[in-house]
C-alpha cells in the first residue's frame, strides 16, 4: 500500500468524527491532528480531505462569532442586556487566545472574510485594538475594557438599514447622515448596558472622530477625544482596508499602512499609529507575505527607517523592499 501523505494537515482541527471501515471511532470532532493521529489515519488507509479540516485559528473565529452574535442579539432582543463582566467573561478568553498563541496573519486573513463580515470585524477590531493598548502599556483590566469597547464600536450599525449597510455605490447626502448617526445609536445602547464605563460608550460615539476636528457625529478635535476612542479608530480602519467586502476589495497591505502612517498627523494620533505599525510590522518577522510580482516571500528584517518595506526572502534570495519595485501586497497564510 502507497503511504497517504497527510501531513499538511498537522496543527489543524477535525470538522467531524473518523470513523474506520468498520465503524469503530478513530479520532472525535475538533481533535487537533498530530503525527500519531495522522499515523493511526494511515495505518486505517484513510485519506483526508480539506474540508474535513480546519485552521485552529479558524476554528476559534468561528466560536467567537457564534459567541459576539449571541451577544448582540441579547443587546437588541433580550430585556436582560449582557453586562461587561457578562461580555469579558463569553468572549476575552477566546479574544486572548487570538492575540496570544496563532500566527498573526491567520489571524488578520480569518478576521477579514466577506462572510459574517459584520461579526468579524467587531472582533478584528477588538484584536486590533488590545494588541495596540498592550504595544502601548496598558494594564490588564485597561485592555479587557478596551477589548470590549472595540467589540462593540459598530453596535449601532444594527439600527441601520441593510439598503444603506450594503450599498455598492456612493451614499446620497441623506444616507451618509444616517450611516453617521451609527455612532449616536451605539453609545447609546452601550449606556444601557450594565457597569459599562463612560469611555467604553464613547468609544461607539468616537470612533469616527479625528484629530484635526474633520470626522463625525460631532467633528471633535485631539483634546476632546478619548483615548481608547484613539486606538479604536486606529484599529477600525486598518481592519476596514485591508478585508474584502461584498463590494469592495481588499487594499492592498503597503497601501494600508502607508496610509495611515501618512494620516498620523492629521487624522489619528501619531503616537498610537506609530506604535501600531512598529510592532505589528516587528510581530510578522518570520511570517509569509504575498509580494506585488507574485513571489511569496519570507519577512527577515525591518529598515528603521522604512518599516513598510522590509528585507524579504524568497527561495533563498533576499531582497531589499525599499531598494525595489515590489511591495507586500498581502498576508500570506501558514499552514
Amino acid at each position: 500500500m502507497i503511504p497517504i501523505d497527510n501531513t499538511s494537515f498537522i496543527g489543524r482541527k477535525l470538522n467531524s468524527n473518523i470513523y474506520s471501515r468498520q465503524g469503530s471511532l478513530l479520532l472525535p470532532k475538533n481533535s487537533v491532528l498530530s503525527y500519531h493521529n495522522l499515523d493511526l489515519l494511515n495505518q486505517h488507509g484513510i485519506n483526508l480531505l480539506d474540508e474535513d479540516t480546519q485552521l485552529v485559528t479558524e476554528f476559534i473565529i468561528d466560536e467567537t462569532i457564534s459567541e459576539v452574535q449571541f451577544i448582540y442579539e441579547k443587546i437588541n432582543h433580550s430585556a436582560e442586556k449582557p453586562s461587561n463582566q457578562m461580555i469579558r467573561q463569553k468572549v476575552m478568553p477566546k479574544i486572548q487566545e487570538l492575540c496570544s498563541n496563532y500566527n498573526f496573519s491567520n489571524v488578520i486573513l480569518g478576521l477579514r472574510k466577506k462572510d459574517n463580515y459584520t461579526y468579524r470585524h467587531c472582533i478584528g477590531v477588538s484584536v486590533l485594538s488590545y494588541f495596540i493598548g498592550k504595544w502601548l502599556g496598558l494594564k490588564e483590566k485597561e485592555l479587557n475594557d478596551l477589548a470590549v469597547a472595540g467589540l462593540l464600536h459598530d453596535v449601532g450599525k444594527t439600527k441601520i438599514s441593510d439598503s444603506i449597510l450594503l450599498k455598492a455605490g456612493k451614499l446620497s447626502s441623506d444616507e451618509y447622515a444616517e450611516m453617521q448617526l451609527h455612532t449616536v445609536y451605539g453609545y447609546e445602547m452601550i449606556l444601557r448596558l450594565p457597569n459599562m464605563t463612560d469611555q467604553q460608550a464613547l468609544v461607539a460615539l468616537q470612533h469616527h472622530e479625528r484629530e484635526d476636528g474633520s470626522g463625525y457625529p460631532y467633528r471633535k478635535s485631539s483634546e476632546e477625544i478619548e483615548y481608547f476612542s484613539k486606538i479604536v479608530a486606529v484599529a477600525d480602519v486598518f481592519h476596514t482596508m485591508v478585508s474584502e467586502r461584498v463590494y469592495k476589495k481588499a487594499i492592498p497591505l503597503f497601501q494600508v499602512l502607508q496610509e495611515i502612517y501618512q494620516r498620523a498627523f492629521g487624522l489619528f494620533n501619531p503616537v498610537i499609529v506609530q506604535c501600531f505599525i512598529t510592532n505589528l510590522m516587528n510581530r510578522m518577522i518570520g511570517d509569509s507575505v504575498l509580494l506585488s510580482d507574485g513571489k511569496v516571500a519570507r519577512i527577515v528584517m525591518l529598515h528603521p527607517d522604512d518599516l513598510i518595506n522590509p528585507l524579504v526572502e524568497s527561495q533563498g534570495k533576499y531582497y531589499d523592499l525599499r531598494l525595489s519595485k515590489s511591495k507586500i501586497m498581502d498576508f500570506a497564510s501558514i499552514q
